[in-house]
């Protein structure tokens, strides 16, 4: 089984804590990973970096990094 995008997503923020990341760089990093990963073009990539805070899983994970990062994409809904 291949990766998830939604664990891509959270892969990326958990590998850059503790920095102001901008949008775009998230979208880039994200669509060039997985097509790397899996050959597969990742569509749209701002759907899942919205609902990363819906989502029960990531609620829980991400409070660290709201806390200790400025990710203003994850935390307005």
């Amino acid at each position: 089984m291949g990766i998830r995008q939604s664990d891509l997503i959270l892969e990326f923020f958990k590998a850059n804590p503790n920095r102001e990341i901008a949008h775009p760089e998230v979208v880039d990093w994200l669509t060039h990973e997985y097509y790397k990963r899996t050959g597969k073009i990742f569509r749209d990539p701002d759907r899942g970096i919205r609902n990363c805070t819906n989502k029960a899983f990531y609620k829980k994970s991400l409070r660290e990094f709201i806390a200790t990062t400025q990710i203003p994409f994850c935390v307005k809904i």
